[in-house]
């Protein structure tokens, strides 16, 4: 079923020693309805890089990139499916989420937050400013109702954006949260007291939203911890939780939702004086909890790994991939013990790209992600999807494999992919929407298309020549896509054509999307751009430039 249809009706394993046999499926079809594991990274294109050393974020290995080390993520792709060109709707995290979790494009976001910024009637923005809604159905509240036990572990940034900046100095005297100095040591117990405080407050929060299990949690990124101590990736924290949520299950099938924190700023690879400050030289007890005296038994010692690419010859300032990588293979392993591989949906992903600062714009450095599905007992190994398939779908995906009949009160835009899991080659979208700040896109099998358009009172002051503030001082003459002038900058650095009121690109030939041919292709021009404008007016109540006004 097309999108606009669909809108319209509503390698062995190397682990601690260990060989882990998922390159060995039974793949007989399961009559049971599958756990589902979903497993993020945050801020990770599935764009090779070519040299030898990178500053900036590589993607996984079955992704082509031949300088990192990610031996069991890359035996699920191979013994899965690898989808080729998976999107989000939006390049940023917030949004992104919401996406994930709704199966509703961010646009449609009715959140207190989103609504304040964007009254009925009034053009979106999109970005860090989506939210679930307290009174609207979500994936984790819909499987929840279907029987199953829901799991959410790691970075949340998609719940209560208006308690973001409440941690720190004084936070006591607002919504119940526990204060301590920016520059205070959690291991000072009173401040770990006052964080593991605040973070059961959000444990309780994200409970409300349909989650029956939730442990090792961010608000948002680790600098919302206002913490400069903590300010600091903690992958075996994270992991540690996802193995006892496996732990406790029960007969009943499971979700569980996993979000790395990993590589988002502060990048893993950062060094001082020889160490990967934020990464896998930081103390392993610092947590968003404060500092635990836990043991983190469940995968190697960090400088193990470090050890361990290092011998492999790979990038060392990547090796923060191989320690995801080994979170990944715990889950593998545990899933194992409890006899629960062979009907488990693993699905490794990422929220959204950021090669080249593609982050917080619509180009395929940004919007395009990593994505594997790996279902033993329910995907063929060696499958590839070569077709577009958004975030949106995975919503109904899983409704669908748990025995969900989806209707118009899910208030869901995206298609299921089961029969694409099945073997399925068709396509199951013409194209795909995207929308972030004042840009809005759409791209087909070949070609995109993307607009920018601003909100009439931003019009009229480029009209009258009103200048707009950039990143550290400057002056434009028309305003970043977003409100975040550090992303603007740097997505206005990297692609010449940011600013260009109408772009259009030829992904075939000029898949970097350097050469906007818009005006020397009017014909493809014309056609995308009616796709866009369906796209758009499926929005009630928000105008978005000549193509949500009314035809003369």
């Amino acid at each position: 079923m097309k999108r606009r249809d669909f809108l319209k009706a509503v390698s062995a394993v190397t682990l601690l020693g260990l060989t882990q046999s998922c390159s060995m499926p039974t793949n007989k079809p399961s009559n049971k309805r599958p756990n589902i594991i979903y497993i993020m990274t945050d801020d990770q294109s599935p764009i090779p890089i070519e040299r030898k050393k990178a500053n900036q974020s590589r993607p996984f290995g079955f992704n082509g990139d031949s300088h990192v080390y990610t031996p069991v993520i890359d035996d699920l792709a191979k013994n899965g499916m690898i989808f080729t060109r998976a999107y989000v709707p939006s390049s940023v995290c917030s949004p992104s989420r919401y996406a994930i979790l709704t199966g509703r494009h961010p646009g449609r976001c009715q959140g207190p937050r989103f609504m304040q910024l964007h009254p009925k009637g009034t053009m979106t923005r999109v970005e860090n400013n989506t939210e679930l809604e307290e009174n609207r159905p979500n994936l984790a509240r819909l499987l929840q109702r279907a029987g199953y036990r829901t799991g959410f572990i790691g970075k949340s940034h998609v719940i209560d954006h208006h308690l973001l900046g409440q941690a720190g100095k004084g936070a006591q005297d607002k919504n119940g949260f526990m204060g301590y100095e920016k520059s205070a040591d959690p291991k000072d117990p009173e401040v770990t007291k006052a964080m593991a405080h605040n973070h059961s407050f959000w444990v309780k929060r994200i409970k409300e939203f349909g989650f029956d299990y939730v442990d090792s949690v961010y608000a948002a990124n680790l600098r919302e911890l206002y913490n400069d101590k903590a300010n600091v990736h903690n992958v075996e924290w994270k992991n540690k939780a996802a193995l006892e949520f496996i732990d406790q299950s029960g007969d009943e099938p499971f979700f569980l939702y996993y979000s790395e924190t990993v590589p988002h700023g502060p990048a893993p690879w950062i060094k001082r004086d020889g160490k990967y400050i934020h990464g896998l030289d930081a103390d392993p007890k610092y947590t968003g909890e404060g500092y635990v005296d836990h043991e983190f038994d469940s995968m190697p010692k960090r400088g193990e790994i470090k050890n361990e690419v290092q011998q492999k010859g790979k990038d060392p300032d990547h090796t923060w991939l191989r320690w995801f990588d080994h979170a990944v293979g715990s889950v593998v392993k545990k899933l194992k013990e409890k006899g629960k591989l062979e009907n488990t949906l693993i699905i490794v992903t990422s929220d959204h790209g950021n090669y080249n600062f593609g982050k917080a714009t619509l180009y395929e450095s940004g919007v395009k992600v990593p994505l594997l599905m790996y279902w033993p007992g329910g995907i063929k190994p060696g499958s590839v999807y070569n077709e577009l398939v958004q975030n949106i779908d995975h919503a109904p995906t899983f409704l669908d494999l748990a025995g969900v009949e989806i209707d118009k009160s899910m208030e869901i835009d995206g298609v299921s992919l089961s029969k694409v899991l099945k073997g399925d080659k068709k396509p199951i979208h013409d194209h795909l929407f995207f929308e972030l700040g004042y840009a809005r896109g759409v791209v087909t099998k070949d070609s995109k298309y993307i607009a920018v358009r601003y909100d009439e009172k931003t019009m009229q002051k480029i009209k009258k020549g009103v200048t707009f503030d950039g990143w550290e001082g400057r002056k434009l003459e028309f305003p970043y896509y977003v409100r975040n002038q550090h992303l603007g900058y740097h997505s206005g650095i990297y692609n010449k054509n940011y600013f260009d009121k109408d772009q259009l690109y030829d992904l075939k030939k000029d898949p970097d999307e350097k050469n906007n041919i818009y005006d020397s292709n009017p014909k493809e021009a014309a056609k995308l751009k009616k796709l866009l404008t369906e796209d758009l007016r499926s929005f009630p109540e928000r105008p978005y430039g000549e193509m949500t006004e009314p035809s003369s």
